[in-house]
């Protein structure tokens, strides 16, 4: 069963920038309305984005400014958003946060804000918006995952296990959807995509599983809106992302795999003497 997305309402959260502004995009062109969410930092740019998707792909985007990370932001979102809009058919949790280095020495600040967004938004926005789309037979939700959900990484592990809830909470939403339902809940599980988020993070450019898997907002936001239409449980975009993190690390021992992990979640600095890479032109001045 494909989506047809024309004509719906579909809220992006995080759509300011990166990997939720493409998103936005995508699902523009292909005729459907947007509600755009992000901090109120980033109202300007919102805006901007938003007279922009409506001018190019005469759609209408409505606007809303709220931080998920508060107590009560999901449902103040909800409320705002329902006195404006008659109903979201569709919702795409994508607002997140990361942070690169030794768990022992991330701040408790950054770790706070990580959980609530990364999994307290994400499980509130899902229960708020969901039931309706239950009870009409329509809509659904994309979470935007990440390949890093598959597997313990080191440097990244706060942010590997916020991914991880958020791909066990979309699959057992799935599961619990009545039987027959038309609802897609399904997750986009991107590799590493240069982005804000990245940048923000910390996550050096030497790091090792960038290099092993990176691509483009384009190429990422593309093949998950695509997947999301076809109604697919899961998107990794790219092939060998698919061999390693669908296949290889589906099926090898755990204990292989967490040592796989540790020796590949390292900077190139770390392995190869920083001159060398220096006259590659891959050095990290960091």
């Amino acid at each position: 069963m494909l989506q047809d997305f024309r004509g719906k309402n579909v809220l992006v959260t995080g759509s300011a920038m990166g990997i939720g502004r493409g998103l936005s995009e995508c699902f523009a062109r292909q005729g459907a309305n947007l509600v755009l969410v992000d901090l109120p930092a980033q109202m300007e740019c919102l805006a901007q984005w938003a007279r922009e998707l409506e001018e190019t792909c005469d759609i209408r985007a409505l606007t809303f400014c709220v931080d998920l990370t508060e107590t009560d932001g999901p449902e103040i979102l909800h409320e705002q958003i329902m006195k404006e809009v008659s109903r979201v058919h569709i919702l795409v949790n994508n607002a997140g946060v990361c942070w690169f280095g030794r768990f022992s020495e991330m701040p408790m600040e950054r770790l706070s804000t990580m959980i609530l967004l990364n999994c307290g938004a994400y499980a509130k926005m899902s229960r708020l918006f969901l039931p309706a789309m239950i009870e009409s037979d329509e809509g659904g939700i994309l979470n935007i995952s990440s390949v890093s959900a598959f597997q313990p990484v080191p440097s990244l592990g706060l942010y590997a296990a916020t991914k991880a809830f958020t791909q066990s909470l979309t699959e057992a939403l799935r599961a619990e959807l009545p039987s027959g339902s038309r609802v897609v809940v399904s997750t986009l599980n991107p590799p590493f995509t240069k982005t804000h988020l990245i940048d923000d993070a910390g996550v050096p450019s030497d790091y090792i599983p960038i290099k092993m898997s990176f691509m483009s907002i384009d190429e990422v936001t593309s093949a998950g809106v695509e997947a999301f239409r076809q109604g697919r449980d899961r998107c990794v975009p790219g092939l060998l992302n698919k061999i390693l993190y669908l296949g290889v690390t589906k099926y090898i021992p755990h204990g292989l795999l967490v040592f796989f992990s540790r020796v590949v979640s390292r900077r190139l600095s770390e392995i190869i003497p920083r001159r060398i890479l220096a006259m590659l032109g891959i050095a990290d001045p960091r």
